[in-house]
Formats: structure tokens, sequence, C-alpha cells
């Protein structure tokens, strides 16, 4: 079982940029927060579009899980899709869930309903929503949903319109034009075709918080910083993301930017005694001409193709460990390269289970608690 892709509902960047596109007019707010988040994901009727974020080539007929937890702010004034999977360029639909007028949850393929109707949702609670798919063909197949754990809807060997998932979509993927109104916050998705819930995974960002090991890149891009951290990390860990400050270096020889993290008790959400699940590295960064570097993570590196416009590039661990300081996120340039790179912003985003509340710690609130507007 691989994770395949996290993101906590905007506190890494406080925008939609580790997402890979988006349609309509996604925005991060912090009106209903879910936990000690300080942002999550809002989606609302967009009659043209749809209003969404999307992921592409992430999926496989082979099996995966989806987990995220949903706020309904407004019900839908039609049954209206808020997951997808689709094939190849958001094409035909493989598989959607859908939520009713009445606050239904459904399973549908690309024409019409498979399987009995799930649980009715309440607007003004956080749920957590599970999907899980393994697909044979388009009548060998099998579809499960949880709600808060618990298992909600299943099919198995529907006859389906479609197979060939790839893409996926979240949002008000059907444009309601009438009255949806959906906030998201903790993603997370694997591979796995087990067709069982993942756990109460949460997911928060952690930002670079001092200097790693080496700090190489000697140019400060722009005069401001976040006041967060210290030492080259405060150019880098910016909240909105910004493109306005960072580092840069021309060296003719291999150079390191990288930085230490917070620690598992810092940041948005004290994780001390919480059961890692994985955790993914992010960096926005360009060259002045295209070249290959490598993104530095929890001291591992991975080849990145840097060109001349600024990009988020991603990567998960494949770790249960907790980036242990000094190299947990950055970038090291090629061994001869006479490109200038700069590094706009960089992070880390995990995946775990909530442990056992100690004293002094925060922890997130129970499923069905609300959170106060902020």
């Amino acid at each position: 079982m691989t994770t395949t892709f996290l993101e906590p509902g905007g506190d890494a960047d406080f925008g939609i940029g580790l997402w890979d596109s988006s349609a309509g007019a996604p925005s991060i707010v912090s009106d209903f927060v879910h936990g000690s988040h300080v942002k999550s994901l809002k989606t609302r009727f967009n009659a043209s579009t749809g209003d969404d974020v999307r992921l592409s080539g992430r999926l496989s007929d082979a099996g995966g899980r989806i987990t995220v937890y949903f706020y309904l702010n407004a019900l839908p004034s039609i049954t209206d899709t808020f997951l997808r999977l689709a094939q190849t360029g958001f094409g035909s639909t493989v598989l959607s869930l859908r939520i009713t007028t009445g606050g239904v949850l459904q399973l549908w393929k690309s024409s019409a309903q498979i399987g009995s109707n799930g649980s009715t949702l309440s607007t003004g609670v956080w749920y957590r929503i599970t999907l899980c798919w393994k697909i044979t063909s388009t009548t060998v197949n099998q579809f499960a949903t949880f709600v808060n754990g618990t298992a909600d809807i299943s099919v198995t060997n529907a006859t389906l319109d479609f197979a060939s998932s790839a893409d996926f979509r979240m949002g008000n993927v059907s444009g309601d034009s009438g009255n949806a109104d959906f906030r998201f916050s903790d993603f997370y998705m694997d591979d796995s075709n087990a067709l069982t819930d993942p756990g109460n995974i949460y997911v928060t960002a952690k930002r670079p918080y001092s200097n790693g090991s080496a700090n190489n890149w000697s140019t400060q891009v722009g005069s401001g910083n976040s006041g967060y951290g210290f030492d080259h990390s405060r150019q880098i860990n910016e909240r909105p993301n910004s493109d306005s400050n960072g580092w840069s270096e021309a060296s003719l020889t291999n150079t390191i930017e990288e930085y230490s993290i917070e620690s598992v008790s810092q940041g948005d959400i004290n994780i001390l005694s919480a059961t890692i699940i994985d955790f993914m590295g992010w960096v926005r960064a360009k060259s002045t001409a295209s070249e290959t570097a490598r993104m530095i993570l929890a001291g591992n590196t991975y080849n990145i193709a840097l060109t001349t416009s600024i990009a988020f590039f991603k990567q998960i661990a494949g770790s249960t460990i907790y980036p242990q300081g000094n190299t947990d996120i950055g970038i090291e340039t090629p061994a001869v390269s006479v490109q200038t790179e700069t590094l706009y912003e960089a992070g880390i985003i995990v995946a775990y289970i909530p442990g056992i509340l100690v004293q002094g710690q925060s922890q997130q609130p129970t499923i069905k608690q609300n959170i106060a507007t902020f």
C-alpha cells in the first residue's frame, strides 16, 4: 500500500497550490475550521464550470481509498457530486459520491445510482467520509463507503458505464447553481485495494523552522519574511505562499539549501503522541533554464524538473518516522550547473492518527464537535 496524496485543507500555503489543478473558484477560508487547523477548503455553487480541486493520473482501477473531513454549510438544490473518479483528462465518469437535497449520500456511475442510499448528513457537522474502490471491469468491481469509520454503502459487481479510472475531482463537481456550500479538510489518498476504512487520519502542515545541515544558497530574494522561525527559513515558510521572497544560488558546483521543520509539538497542531501514517514534502521553485535538480526530503533526494516557471513539486516519503531535523526539506542543485535556482517556499504535510491526550497538548476535536468561527 502506497500513500499517493496528502493535503491538510489549505494550511500549508493558504491556497490550493498543492493540488494539480482546479475549476471554478475554490478557496481557502477560516470560517468553518476542523480541529486546530487554521484553514479549510471551500467550494460553492458555480453553474458553468463546477467548483473543485483536481488530481491528474493519481488513480487506478486496481484499487484505492480516499478519506476526507467534510462539512455541509448549505445543502445543494440538486443531487450534487462532491467526489468523482474519472477517466484520463477528467473525461467520462467512472464513479461519483453524491449528496441529495436532503443530505443523503449516494454512489453513482455516470448515469444512475448504484447500491442503496447511505447516511443522511446534517449541516453544521464535520464528518469523515471514506470512499474505497477496486475495479476489474465494468461488470466486476467492488465499492465501499464509510462515515466516521462505520460501513455505509457497499456495492459488488455493478454494471458501470465506464472503467479506467485515472483522475480525481473533489468539491462542488456538478456545479449546482442554487445553494451548495461545502468545506473539506484532512485529505488522504492511497492505492490500497483492501476496501477498508484507513482509520481516523488527520493531516497537518509543518513549516521549516531553522537552517539545516547545509544552507549554501547565498542570495536572498526580496526583503520580506514571515517573521517566524530562524535564519533562512523565514523567507521560505511564509503563509500565504509568496513568490516575492526566497533564496537563490548561481554556483557552478553542487550546492544544498535545506531546513529543519517544526517539531511534532510545534506549529498548528501538537502531534506528540500521534501515530505517523506518512508525510509528503513540497517545494516551490524555478531555474533560469530547464534542468534536473533534487528535492531533499528526510535525508533522501528525488529528482525534480525545474523550469523557468515557478512551480510546486511534491514527494511522498513512504515513511512512518517523523523527520529528524537538519535534512528535512530543501533542494540540491546539479553537480555542474550554470543556471540560477530559486527556492520560494517549502514544507512538509504529515498524515497521522491522534494519540492519547497528554497534559498541555492540544489535539483535534471529536468528529461531531463544531468549531468556533475565526
